[in-house]
């Protein structure tokens, strides 16, 4: 990922976001068996597999009529719920409150900045022990993903039709077992160290606040139809309902083929680095034209939950909620499981169909539209959350989000900290360094992301 950003008067006035890496997944799938697509798919990512294995199982289910059973539902939620967790333990400790508090003169922690360092040496020598102990937490959080997931990360339990294990006590048990384990770090660990970070630097609260327009597709659902994270939308202050025919791609900004707004179901990939005003891999993703944010404080505001801003450290804080919350809901879910009903239902009604997969995901809205011919797949369209988060301006010349929430950022660290802090706000999911590029002196800083 590349951030360019222009600086006056130690003031970010503008900022360019893009991903240079091309790999062409949906071109992939074409012409592969649509059974196959939560197999696929899943290498998307290695941190959020099972949300593009559960999405894309729902977009197949819809194009094939199959029906999943109240168990295999309720086995669904679990194993996602479990990637959610290490997810977002992951993210807070090896990516947010790093930037917040001095480790160690050791890897992982050099080289590291001096500057805004608010924590006193004992709380520094604390969030680094609870660094190392949130890495053997998250790990049990992908042990409890592997219990009915087979394997961590991309696993072989989600599959079109429901979820391939059985359950019975001894599952359940060790679940159970692992989720108890994480929840005891969450409760006394991780909520009062980021509580700690926001009332140290409680000007982040706000720093790095997007547009105002939020997004749900909705997750989590239970078998009698209601989901632990409603659908909905919020465009300039007004509520309304999720319809998902107002999403659209645009490419004016991207190295793709051109061509105005277009749904998912009609837009085709066809790579193009000769674009002019290309500027990165990422399309532009709108609803009602507009961009959104989403992620664990779109979620929040869309259910009408209690939050503390809607700046940087307010995502922070609205993850660490979320994560307590669907800890919380696992146990609920082992509850309802019935040992020894049927979790999978691989009885299809027709070969041939179209479909939409909508789940959210660790990072946001996650979108699949597929459609199948002859068991096959004919067409596949892919909007990642950090696609909604970070694509490229669009016809109109309209920023992303993630690029709006840096503009008006004050900078007095040489290393451009505080854009850090902001952009990892959002737990983008990108690989890569994010290069600073100074348009002045023509020298690039690094920040990790």
């Amino acid at each position: 990922m590349l951030l360019e950003a222009w600086l006056e008067d130690g003031e970010i006035k503008d900022a360019f976001i893009s991903d240079t890496l091309y790999r062409g997944f949906e071109q992939i799938l074409i012409g592969r068996s649509a059974m196959d697509m939560p197999y696929y798919t899943q290498r998307i990512c290695g941190i959020c597999s099972s949300a593009h294995a559960i999405t894309a199982a729902l977009a197949v289910e819809q194009a094939l009529g199959m029906q999943v059973p109240p168990n295999g539902l309720l086995v669904r939620n679990l194993i996602l719920a479990s990637d959610f967790i290490q997810n977002h333990i992951r993210h807070l400790y090896l990516y947010t409150l790093p930037d917040y508090f001095r480790g160690p003169d050791i890897a992982p922690f050099i080289p590291h900045s001096e500057t805004d360092l608010r924590l006193s040496s004992k709380e520094n020598t604390t969030m680094t022990e609870h660094y190392f102990k949130a890495l053997d937490v998250s790990r049990a959080a992908h042990a409890a993903f592997a219990v009915f997931g087979g394997k961590a990360p991309h696993g072989h339990g989600l599959v079109p039709g429901g979820a391939s294990m059985e359950v019975d006590a001894d599952r359940v048990n060790r679940y159970r077992g692992y989720i108890m384990e994480v929840m005891s770090f969450i409760d006394d660990v991780l909520i009062p160290d980021v509580a700690l970070i926001k009332e140290r630097y409680p000007e982040y609260i706000s720093l790095g606040k997007g547009i105002g327009n939020y997004m749900s597709v909705g997750g989590f659902p239970s078998p009698e139809g209601s989901t632990l994270f409603p659908q909905g939308v919020i465009l300039q202050g007004k509520r309304e309902s999720f319809d998902e025919k107002q999403v659209t791609e645009d490419v004016t900004s991207a190295w793709y083929k051109p061509h105005g707004p277009l749904h998912p179901s009609e837009e085709d990939t066809v790579p193009d680095h000769n674009q002019p005003k290309g500027y990165t891999w990422v399309k532009s993703p709108r609803y009602r034209g507009q961009p959104v944010e989403v992620g664990p404080l779109a979620r929040a505001i869309i259910a009408k939950d209690n939050i503390i801003g809607q700046g940087a450290l307010a995502r922070t804080w609205a993850r660490a909620l979320e994560l307590k919350k669907i800890a919380k809901t696992t146990l609920e879910w082992l509850n309802r499981l019935e040992p020894g009903s049927e979790t999978y239902n691989g009885r299809t009604g027709r070969a041939s169909g179209v479909g939409i997969g909508l789940h959210e995901a660790m990072r946001g809205s996650l979108g699949h539209w597929i459609s199948v011919k002859n068991g096959q797949v004919n067409h596949y369209q892919i909007i990642t959350p950090s696609a909604i988060n970070f694509g490229a301006r669009d016809e109109t010349g309209t920023r992303s989000v993630g690029e709006t929430s840096l503009l008006g950022l004050k900078i007095k660290s040489e290393d451009l900290k505080e854009a850090g802090r902001v952009i990892r706000s959002f737990d983008p999911c990108f690989s890569c360094s994010v290069h600073i590029i100074d348009g002045e002196h023509l020298h690039a800083l690094k920040i990790q992301v």
